[in-house]
């Protein structure tokens, strides 16, 4: 019978010490009948984020859960979640960024225990509330058209959101996350599913209470505009494509992404950006007609937008 941990909780951090606080909380009071283990890379933070840890490893009746490391260099996010991932031993991984934070006690035991019923499942994920720095509620819900059972199709076609926080993961003998992943800037998470996504499909699991997503001035994903949003998540599926060049979903998707790209492009009068993206599509379109009426429907809003200049 295998010794250790049955889950790991990766949580990576940088400069986050008025937040991981509140993180590591809600990892230990978790209720469970199984081993946890709480793996924190710190990269290398200037702030007080190591102080804050040590605290708890020191203080804190299960202290001892907690497995820390501060690299001797600032890595990147992508490069630190690579770090915890590889480094953790247990059956099942759950994630929660050091900004976020859980509200449900039970929710490792919920969630294993419905994976551990359901091997066809390759994890499961569940609801979300957005807060502010201050954690003032800003969005009490992913969309109700979120809360679906997700495969890998569907995953790279519709972009559902799977908040980070509320995922665990059945962690494969086999888990080797493709080296193009080493090259993504921030929406690492997006990749990840879409490896998973190979061996099983996302379970939404009503019964455990939302976590918790911050947005806040320093995160990475919260603190872009749609604009940089659109162009990380260029840069990720192209990633994919590469790693996974007999899915089509992915080509479709990065047709969509494109559209993005020209319209938010447009909007902060980036033209440069909006000739490339916009004649790539055109082409595209002309030798796959298949994508001619989406081409189409981006230049409603678009002819919109340039009505009113």
């Amino acid at each position: 019978m295998k010794k250790g941990p049955k889950v790991s909780v990766c949580m990576i951090a940088f400069n986050v010490d008025q937040f991981i606080g509140k993180a590591i909380e809600g990892v230990l009071m978790q209720k469970v009948d199984f081993e946890i283990e709480l793996i924190i890379s710190n990269d290398n933070s200037p702030d007080k984020t190591e102080s804050v840890v040590l605290k708890f490893i020191e203080n804190h009746p299960k202290g001892n859960l907690i497995k820390y490391k501060k690299q001797e260099k600032n890595i990147g996010s992508t490069l630190n979640y690579l770090w915890v991932l590889e480094n953790s031993s247990g059956d099942f991984v759950s994630i929660c960024d050091s900004d976020d934070f859980w509200s449900d006690p039970e929710k490792l035991q919920k969630q294993v225990d419905f994976l551990e019923k359901h091997p066809q499942f390759i994890g499961s994920f569940h609801n979300r509330y957005t807060c502010d720095e201050f954690e003032n509620i800003l969005s009490t819900s992913i969309t109700e058209e979120e809360k679906s059972n997700w495969g890998f199709d569907d995953l790279i076609l519709r972009m559902p959101e799977i908040p980070s926080a509320s995922v665990v993961f059945r962690k494969r003998n086999d888990f080797n996350l493709p080296e193009e992943f080493k090259k993504v800037v921030v929406n690492g998470d997006t990749f990840l599913w879409a490896y998973l996504l190979q061996f099983g499909n996302f379970y939404y699991d009503p019964t455990v209470s939302p976590s918790y997503y911050r947005q806040h001035s320093n995160g990475l994903w919260s603190s872009k505009n749609s604009l940089k949003k659109a162009k990380l998540s260029y840069n990720t599926y192209k990633l994919l494509q590469e790693s996974f060049p007999d899915k089509p979903s992915i080509k479709d998707q990065l047709f969509e992404i494109k559209n993005n790209l020209f319209y938010y492009a447009f909007k902060e009068k980036e033209i440069a950006v909006f000739i490339k993206y916009y004649f790539l599509n055109v082409f595209t379109a002309i030798i796959h007609p298949r994508y001619f009426k989406s081409f189409l429907k981006i230049h409603k809003p678009l002819f919109k937008r340039f009505s009113h200049r």
